[in-house]
């Protein structure tokens, strides 16, 4: 039997091991390209693992003692005493994105989110976990069609590019109160740099000769310290099926970002240069997420709703029109295995998977709704002919967005519909597999032996 000192260990130099590698992939600029990053904290990731992001990111009410699940921190009551679970996952994503005239599509492919979980007693367990929260990525163009400068033969063009990773490192527990109930919580350090820039040029229309133009930078930093707090409750318990109804709430936290600007402008009239440094205010809003999960031997089918109360909490951008609003998630998903002990058939052993989702996200930009609505699909294919740990494989295809065009002020914006697929891979090892029994120190064999 391994004991819990070497347990400790082996979770330790995991956690060594993983955090410099996740935090490495998460700064990768490359985790979004979308337009619709240009404001506020960007893209928010799907939250789960592979196996959850399947079944279309249900998991608030998922209860396995084979899986990790840092969703809801309360799960981890439910893992055995010699189970140690390692969860890592890589995610690739193909946005297409059509506005009113063109078609674009970029490429990425990162290591996504790294995991472990393992029990510290009888309904105590511990969970570690590095995901990204958000991604900025994007390239923008817009022209200045101000009927004063077209008379006086110029126009002007804006260029914006951003880039960056907010990420979340959680350190969760989890506890079995009664018989049914187990509550969690997590501490969760917000970690992320994202950077802006943008330029400005004047030109003429009869000559392409430059008048002036302007090139500036900004940088946001956060640093910050937040909390998350979870139940999982067995309506339904026995043998044959369990439902489980979940809940976590994450208050608001004000994420005070960073922030260096500087401004350089020059041209054949004027040459100035601005500097600015301090914090801001910009606040995470609180999220109540909630739902249920059936199982049965061979079936689950869950549901799951989340709010964002984004209403109110930080203001309107009125020189672009865009407004923050309260964010409702809806995710349904199922999972089927044919028969997870038959060592003849080796395909009835695989884990089948299904999701659909709908966001309204968090921001309406020129009076425009941004909607975002998927379907995912995945299997889970079991390592060895015994035992749990797994291959998890996923699909996801979604649109978001519209192709609507239109003036902000004298300027001309156009919107643009995006098509994304999304490939994930997730490697889920269960401890007792044997598959950690290498990293458990020497010890010298006593005199009788």
């Amino acid at each position: 039997m391994q004991n819990s000192k070497q347990i400790i260990i082996r979770a330790a130099l995991a956690v060594w091991l993983a955090l410099p590698v996740a935090a490495q992939a998460q700064s990768s600029s490359l985790n979004a390209f979308s337009p619709y990053t240009f404001y506020g904290l960007g893209d928010f990731s799907t939250q789960g693992p592979a196996y959850m992001r399947s079944m279309g990111g249900v998991g608030v009410g998922y209860r396995n003692s084979m899986k990790i699940n840092y969703i809801n921190p309360a799960s981890y009551s439910l893992l055995g005493r010699k189970t140690f679970l390692f969860n890592v996952g890589i995610e690739g994503n193909t946005p297409y994105s059509k506005p009113a005239e063109a078609k674009t599509s970029h490429n990425s492919f990162n290591v996504r989110d790294i995991a472990l979980a393992m029990p510290l007693g009888r309904g105590v367990g511990l969970g570690v976990s590095v995901t990204p929260l958000s991604s900025v990525g994007y390239r923008v163009q817009m022209e200045d069609t101000d009927p004063l400068l077209l008379a006086n033969d110029k126009y002007v063009v804006y260029n914006y590019l951003g880039e960056g990773t907010v990420t979340q490192a959680k350190l969760g527990l989890g506890v079995q109160v009664t018989k049914h109930l187990a509550l969690g919580a997590d501490l969760i350090y917000y970690h992320g740099r994202t950077t802006r820039s943008f330029s400005t040029t004047v030109t003429s229309l009869m000559t392409s000769t430059q008048y002036s133009n302007a090139v500036g930078r900004s940088s946001e930093t956060i640093s910050r310290i937040g909390m998350n707090f979870g139940l999982q409750y067995d309506i339904l318990r026995n043998d044959k099926r369990i439902l489980t109804f979940g809940a976590t709430y994450r208050p608001k936290l004000n994420l005070k970002p960073g922030n260096e600007r500087i401004v350089y402008t020059s041209g054949i009239e004027s040459d100035t240069v601005s500097y600015s440094n301090g914090k801001q205010s910009f606040n995470l809003p609180g999220m109540l997420r909630a739902g249920l999960f059936y199982q049965t031997h061979k079936l689950g089918v869950g549901f799951d709703y989340s709010m964002e109360q984004w209403n109110g909490i930080n203001p309107p951008d009125s020189q672009d029109d865009v407004v923050f609003k309260n964010n409702q998630y809806y995710r349904v998903g199922v999972e089927y295995t044919p028969n997870a002990i038959d060592i003849r058939r080796f395909l009835n052993r695989w884990t089948y998977r299904f999701g659909v989702y709908y966001n309204d996200y968090y921001m309406r930009i020129n009076g425009h709704k941004i909607n975002d609505v998927g379907l995912s699909v995945g299997v889970g294919i079991p390592i060895k002919m015994q035992g749990f740990s797994s291959v998890n494989l996923g699909l996801t295809w979604g649109c978001r967005g519209t192709t609507a065009t239109g003036m902000i002020g004298t300027r001309q914006f156009r919107m643009v519909r995006e098509n994304y697929i999304k490939v994930s891979i997730g490697l889920s090892l269960f401890g007792e597999d044997d598959w950690f029994k290498r990293c458990l120190l020497y010890t010298s064999p006593s005199p009788r032996d």
